[in-house]
């Protein structure tokens, strides 16, 4: 018997976006978190841990601008491939694009 199909996650350009997009939510959350615990550790004088999530903290910020990049390079792909294609701007697909940017 062969094996079941698995569904790809990343079937399209606005499926892979929208994945872009949490990972982005996950990340302000949780340099937020980072941040109340960079704060704690601080005050409890813990400056080995708060250099260390320094790092980490820094490394969010890294992720975060590829991710960024990342987010604006499947937008030009979904722009190019509208204009190779040439499917047509409906007033929802133009309103959709300009909130995704």
């Amino acid at each position: 018997m062969p094996p079941e199909p698995i569904d790809q996650p990343f079937d399209s350009i606005e499926s892979a976006y929208d994945f872009m997009n949490i990972l982005a939510q996950v990340i302000l959350e949780n340099m937020k978190d980072l941040h109340r615990d960079h704060e704690a550790a601080i005050k409890e004088g813990q400056a080995r841990r708060a250099r260390a999530i320094e790092l980490a903290i820094f490394k969010c910020k890294s992720l975060n601008c590829h991710l960024h990049r990342s987010r604006r390079t499947l937008n030009d792909l979904r722009t190019i491939r509208r204009l190779v294609l040439s499917e047509r701007m409906i007033p929802e697909t133009v309103l959709a694009a300009m909130q995704d940017q």
